[in-house]
């Protein structure tokens, strides 16, 4: 046999043993939500929930929404000013935009929120109805 031959077979028995770092498995995944600056260990679930809206606190970025098992107090995990609020196609028609800025969304809308449950922070806000 040729020497480049034992030379392959030799690196190959070297490197196949150990596992690369995207392989390895870490033993606490899911068990802690993640820090705040930290990757989350696996993609987090999203929930829906609909509701009234009953309040806004524009100085910490939080809206409070009622349900039928309650209420829950959701933040915005994004800058002041880029939250996400979509409108139903039904209130888009009679606003006539198709989002709204965290600042003009009144209490007494019907919302549905998307959220991560984890991290109690709100994926999106959509307005089904305005108050009347």
């Amino acid at each position: 046999m040729d020497g480049r031959f034992w030379c392959v077979i030799l690196v190959a028995a070297l490197v196949a043993p150990q596992a690369l770092p995207a392989q390895r498995v870490s033993s606490e995944r899911g068990k802690l939500p993640p820090r705040q600056g930290e990757a989350p260990a696996s993609v987090l679930r999203i929930e829906n929930l609909k509701g009234t809206l009953k309040e806004v606190d524009l100085k910490k970025r939080t809206v409070t929404v009622t349900h039928a098992g309650g209420e829950e107090t959701f933040t915005f995990p994004t800058a002041a000013g880029r939250e996400k609020v979509s409108l139903s196609k039904k209130v888009a028609r009679e606003v006539g935009k198709k989002s709204l800025r965290l600042e003009d969304i009144q209490a007494g809308c019907k919302v549905k929120v998307s959220y991560y449950p984890t991290l109690g922070t709100i994926m999106e806000l959509l307005v089904e109805e305005l108050p009347r």
